[in-house]
């Protein structure tokens, strides 16, 4: 494979000139230039990317667009630093800097979409986000916790969903849009379609999108993976209104999957039946924000929001009459106030309060196929549990002569509450102080030394002490007495940027200390379950985490060539052995090459060394090879046209069709495919 790309390569370079009639105009949307990218992320207010101390990677409106990705898991995947692992076709979890599921926040909108029942390994629950509504992506590796609270360990992942734009003065703009993807070997059939109205004060944007993913079509001799596909209905609106000072956003969308196959279960006979079905998201919130001539408020924002996730799950072993529907709903309320003020053109500062309130409902059905007899279980939470996450928090940017300085402090309490029907009522409090700290020193106009150091936590959710039941290969029974994981983390890097050139290094290390694990341990003096062995979760574990992330851009007028490595290396300290999951060696480079009449060309070359570092638990886990994950090379080609109504992109991913597994995943990547994708966008304007 790599004579394959060496072949590649010198073809290209020695035919570069040929391609002929590159015209000199910028890219659109480039987001090379570092001092031109506005990021929200770090310090939950608008500051320019070159003056934060945080590390934060970008994906805009066009970038999504020219990949034409299946899901917003393969989309966030493409950024430099996150690994994704895939337990299912429908599914997508993302690994920062070495930490997944709820050790990683993620944010729609500014509004948490982790809820207090996120497991602490993968999790697909980013799937459920429909891509076709994005406007961009933010993620901020290694540190969430002063910023946005729990979870946020591993770093936070902002999806941004587009805002219909007023339209000029005394201007009516109606505008329609129709996209569509297709992946042959009926991978996928997708399509939406959208209004978006538009005048000066006002403006509103609509769609409903459907999406068909068929089975899978791995790649060397694995052919089709039967029982991974699926499919997903989701509609949304968002509008935006201006009333004198104030702008007043609201939004509501609705997600729903059916069917979706819990594939590495069924591939390894242990169900013949393991579906999520359905698997559904709903948000929708208020945000008002008014703006002042004033120092102090210069702009208060308040957020109400209601979240509802609903999972139900489709279970029946092999050779086993029994079929259990576990149904796990959770309804979140949440609220928020937030001050941005510009004390001084050098100091900004953002504080608020901020909580969210879960509700959980869990119900188990069991249904014995052979007597048709129905009886209720006890769900995997106890039903009617509650948790509520409180904090106050304050962030601070000071710009001082050749200095970028970022502070910040944050105070949560959560209270968690359970009335469980086996293991009787009981209510812990949680609740911690964090703290970060950032610096960024313009060496000259061209390069700058960062430095940052952050601590972290992540409270205990109703997942961690109370659930009662079969999940992944071990039977868990609660633990009512678990306390807060904790972090302090580092970072040092280099940026160089000058107009057309972007790099950026940086090396940092993550100590995490009281980790909650599954321990052995015996329920009702019995030491296995329903053929699983019982476990527990306790505050054992101390580990180390350190790695290397290296992004280099370059751009011209016509051309862009990007290269992007991390390294992570994942140590359980008290277990003396490697940290579970840790992704291998990874990284991507392309160039894109724009030329006339609006052609615009992508190679790209992805890879990944082998992963062989394995926790115990890994070497027990039928999703990894025994001996660790092979390591991979896959390349890909994007060919866009844009015109001023619509888009054509077309291409092939994984062009010598190999077959490889995204470390730690149930199901393997996709084999050699072609797709093509559109979109039509049409607008009638009247004054």
């Amino acid at each position: 494979m790599q004579g394959k790309f060496l072949v590649l390569v010198f073809l290209w370079l020695k035919n570069l000139a040929a391609f002929a009639d590159f015209q000199e105009v910028p890219l659109r949307d480039s987001t090379i230039l570092l001092k031109e990218v506005v990021v929200v992320t770090a310090q939950r207010m608008a500051l320019r990317g070159d003056a934060v101390a945080e590390s934060v990677v970008t994906q805009n409106r066009d970038q999504l667009i020219r990949l034409s990705p299946l899901s917003t898991p393969d989309a966030m995947a493409a950024m430099p630093g996150v690994w994704m692992q895939k337990t299912n076709h429908g599914g997508g979890s993302p690994f920062i800097r070495g930490l997944t599921g709820y050790h990683t926040l993620l944010l729609m909108d500014g509004i948490r979409f982790n809820n207090s029942t996120f497991r602490s390994g993968p999790n697909q629950y980013l799937n459920t986000v429909d891509m076709f509504t994005l406007s961009r992506m933010e993620v901020l590796r290694g540190q969430g916790s002063v910023q946005y609270g729990s979870d946020g360990i591993g770093g936070v992942a902002q999806l941004f969903f587009r805002d219909p734009e007023f339209s000029g003065r005394d201007e009516k703009i109606v505008t329609g849009r129709l996209y569509a993807n297709y992946v042959n070997h009926d991978m996928e059939y997708a399509g939406r379609a959208e209004v978006e109205l538009a005048t000066e004060k006002m403006a509103v944007l609509g769609g409903f999108s459907y999406k068909q993913f068929g089975d899978l079509h791995a790649g060397g001799d694995l052919g089709t993976l039967h029982k991974t596909g699926y499919d997903e209905q989701a509609w949304d609106i968002k509008f935006k209104s201006r009333i004198g000072r104030h702008l007043l956003t609201g939004a509501w969308q609705h997600a729903v999957q059916h069917d979706v196959p819990l594939y590495h279960q069924l591939a390894n006979g242990s169900y013949s039946r393991y579906h999520f079905n359905p698997q559904q998201r709903d948000l929708g919130y208020l945000r008002l924000e008014s703006f002042y001539d004033s120092k102090i408020f210069n702009t208060v924002r308040y957020t109400v929001a209601y979240l509802n996730s609903l999972e139900q799950r489709e279970k029946q072993r092999s050779g086993s009459a029994i079929l259990r529907n576990e149904r796990d709903e959770i309804d979140t309320y949440h609220g928020a106030a937030e001050v941005i003020s510009s004390i001084t053109p050098h100091w900004k500062v953002s504080t608020g309060i901020e909580f969210y309130h879960d509700r959980i409902g869990s119900t188990t059905i069991v249904i014995n196929q052979d007597t048709q007899a129905v009886t209720s279980a006890r769900g995997l939470y106890p039903d009617g549990s509650h948790y509520l996450n409180g904090a106050v928090f304050s962030l601070h940017a000071f710009d001082w002569n050749r200095f970028h300085i970022s502070l910040g402090a944050r105070y949560n309490l959560v209270r968690l509450t359970v009335d469980d029907p086996v293991f009787g009522e009981t209510s812990i409090t949680p609740q911690s102080t964090v703290v970060n700290s950032g610096v960024v020193y313009k060496v000259n106009p061209r390069f700058d030394l960062i430095a940052s150091a952050n601590t972290g936590f992540r409270a205990p959710n109703i997942n961690d002490v109370s659930s009662f039941g079969v999940a992944d290969y071990r039977y868990e029974v609660p633990n009512y007495n678990l306390g807060p994981e904790k972090s302090f983390q580092y970072q040092v890097g280099l940026r160089m940027h000058t107009e057309s050139f972007r790099a950026e290094l940086y090396a940092y290390q993550n100590r995490l200390k009281d980790l909650i694990a599954n321990v052995p341990a015996a329920h009702n003096g019995q030491d296995s379950l329903d053929g699983f062995r019982v476990y527990q979760k306790e505050n054992v574990n101390e580990a180390l985490i350190q790695g290397l992330e290296i992004e280099v851009a370059y751009q011209r007028s016509w051309l862009t060539a990007f290269v992007n490595t991390t390294y992570t290396h994942g140590q359980n300290i008290t277990r003396d052995e490697p940290l579970s999951r840790i992704p291998p060696l990874f990284g991507r480079l392309g160039t894109d090459l724009e030329f006339r009449h609006g052609f615009t060309w992508r190679l790209e070359f992805m890879a990944a060394a082998k992963q062989d570092r394995l926790s115990s638990g890994d070497q027990a886990d039928s999703r990894i090879a025994t001996g660790g994950t092979p390591g991979w090379q896959v390349f890909n080609t994007r060919l866009q046209y844009a015109h001023q109504h619509f888009r054509i992109n077309t291409g092939i991913q994984n062009i010598f069709d190999e077959a490889y597994r995204i470390h730690g995943s149930g199901v393997d990547g996709p084999g050699r495919n072609f797709f093509v994708s559109l979109l039509i966008e049409i607008s009638s304007r009247k004054r």
